[in-house]
């Protein structure tokens, strides 16, 4: 393996810097990598440190290798099974693996190609969205020996997305946008802990209270770390030291679904913005946790099912009695949760709570950039997925919990031009409910113009809707 090789995931996120006029270490944080040239590389120089429970990069890459080989020389299952044995061992610390990003994402990126073989798409992309926890601290290198290349797991994700996308439609509610469900209490919740005359602040609560005159849902705008009141039960306090301000909203959440006031909890972060006025958030919730039967492939019951099927098909029905609590959208590149739903159900407490205690960035993923995405990722996601069920995958029954719902992006957030290049993944049109700026940073001229576009195109709507 060669230092040539160019991994397109870093190419279109140095078009991302020239767009926004930010550095490529504003986007790409972490460690640098050595320059290219034609010299071979070593894994040890890549990874050049063992595990807390002592496995060795190096044997590890050999391994990896030899599994990958079972697809020729043996059997497609005898290659998931070795595949999955491996990622099982770089993950039984899920911090360690953080010490050889480009590893742990091949090892992803792998399975997932052959459960895609199998015509397993719903874990293959699971699997494929759990891989980029690891890209986001510079799984990608310009030069590497492992066997990821950057553009081909975006363009996986990408397809795959879509195509599972296709399959949840079959259980979503056609509803008008200005849907209302009475007696549903929802309430606003953004932390905006920026100057008091920062654009993104300004605008964003602009577009906040308009949004609440026109609908009556409440607002809970924060805009100082100390109006988020420790929660002493949960054991959160956004100023622990320990958790970042990407965590906050994680307290801010939990305190207020603890007044029990409301059903519902819209999170926003301070630079997404409403772009719909006639969309309500009722027309969201319902369109997506008013059917209580997830998508699957399962057929009609019948009296010739076999043992396996009816156990499929007991697993699923158990939908019936769960409460839909979370509702997010993803992109090629996993779940940015920078928007979400989450109802007030016993469920959505204890979840919380385990995203805020995630072990998961000790150690070598300390410094870990968009934990607080990660985290909540790892926490629905990693052990369902690791727990291979063949007769489940055969019928697309769903990797996510029950409560779980996965929103089309444009119901909930697509975002701006950049970011959606650079993730291959729905930017802003017309029509889509919430636009997200995430990557951009609130300081850069380019972004605050940004804001106040997304601004002044929601307000004309709103004004063009009194004029109706």
């Amino acid at each position: 393996m060669f230092r040539l090789r160019l991994y397109g995931w870093l190419l279109f996120a140095d078009l991302a810097c020239a767009e926004m006029h930010v550095s490529h270490a504003e986007v790409m944080p972490g460690p640098e990598l050595p320059p290219c040239d034609n010299s071979e590389i070593k894994v040890a120089e890549e990874c050049p440190n063992a595990t807390s429970l002592g496995l060795d990069w190096s044997n590890f890459s050999q391994q990896l290798f030899a599994a990958r080989a079972q697809l020729f020389g043996f059997s497609l299952s005898l290659a998931v099974s070795a595949v999955h044995r491996l990622l099982s061992q770089a993950t039984s610390k899920f911090s360690d693996a953080f010490s050889c990003t480009a590893a742990v994402v091949s090892t992803y990126f792998t399975l997932a190609r052959f459960l895609v073989l199998q015509g397993r798409l719903r874990r293959a992309l699971a699997f494929l969205h759990l891989g980029f926890i690891f890209v986001r601290d510079r799984g990608f290198s310009e030069c590497s020996t492992w066997p990821a290349a950057g553009w081909d797991v975006m363009l996986a994700g990408r397809s795959l997305t879509e195509r599972v996308r296709l399959l949840d439609d079959e259980s979503v509610l056609k509803l008008e946008p200005g849907h209302r469900v009475e007696g549903l209490r929802i309430a606003v919740v953004t932390i905006c802990a920026y100057a008091a005359d920062a654009p993104v602040r300004v605008l964003c609560e602009q577009n906040r209270q308009i949004y609440k005159a026109l609908h009556g849902y409440d607002l809970h705008f924060f805009t100082d770390a100390a109006q988020i009141l420790p929660n002493k039960a949960a054991r959160m306090n956004v100023q622990d030291g320990i958790h970042k301000p990407f965590f906050w909203k994680v307290n801010a959440v939990k305190n207020i679904l603890d007044t029990n006031k409301y059903d519902w909890v819209l999170w926003m972060d301070c630079d997404a913005f409403f772009m719909d006025p006639g969309r309500t958030i009722d027309s969201v919730i319902q369109m997506y946790s008013g059917n209580l039967t997830s998508a699957s492939r399962l057929p009609p019951p019948s009296s010739g099912d076999s043992v396996e099927v009816r156990r499929v098909r007991r697993n699923m029905s158990q939908d019936a009695v769960v409460n839909i609590s979370l509702i997010f959208a993803v992109d090629s590149t996993g779940i940015n949760n920078g928007v979400w739903l989450l109802r007030n159900t016993a469920w959505s407490h204890d979840f919380l709570q385990r995203w805020w205690e995630s072990d998961i960035l000790e150690g070598p993923g300390r410094e870990h950039n968009c934990s607080d995405q990660s985290t909540m990722l790892h926490a629905l996601l990693q052990e369902r997925a690791m727990n291979l069920d063949e007769m489940w995958d055969k019928y697309e029954a769903p990797i996510y919990p029950s409560e779980v719902r996965v929103a089309r992006q444009e119901h909930l957030q697509s975002f701006h031009e950049a970011t959606a290049a650079t993730a291959l993944s729905r930017a802003w049109r017309d029509g889509d409910f919430i636009k997200h700026h995430p990557g951009c940073h609130f300081y850069r001229l380019p972004c605050q113009q940004l804001y106040q576009e997304a601004q002044e195109i929601f307000y004309n709507k709103v004004v063009f809707l009194h004029q109706q």
